[in-house]
């Protein structure tokens, strides 16, 4: 339970601290929203394909940028936080 309200709060925190990281993440995720809504109005069917690799994107260009192993071990995440305060 303690790690569920760690991470709870700090997707609460996250705008405040960061807050261009998560207007572009945001403006990012209506971007293919818009496109993938453009293409299937205009009646092609790479619509979806569009919309489930620019949902996927973000993470492949994490893990390729080095995502941790441990990013979602609690206990680890709060030994980064603590020290990132510092």
């Amino acid at each position: 339970m303690k790690g569920v309200l760690f991470f709870l709060g700090s997707i609460f925190r996250w705008p405040v601290q960061n807050t261009k990281e998560f207007l572009i993440l945001h403006v990012y995720l209506l971007g293919i929203y818009g496109i993938t809504f453009l293409l299937r109005n205009i009646g092609l069917e790479v619509s979806k394909l569009i919309f489930t690799v620019g949902l996927i994107a973000p993470i492949g260009y994490l893990i390729y940028n080095g995502l941790p192993l441990d990013c979602l071990n609690y206990k680890s995440a709060i030994k980064r936080e603590l020290s990132s305060l510092n």
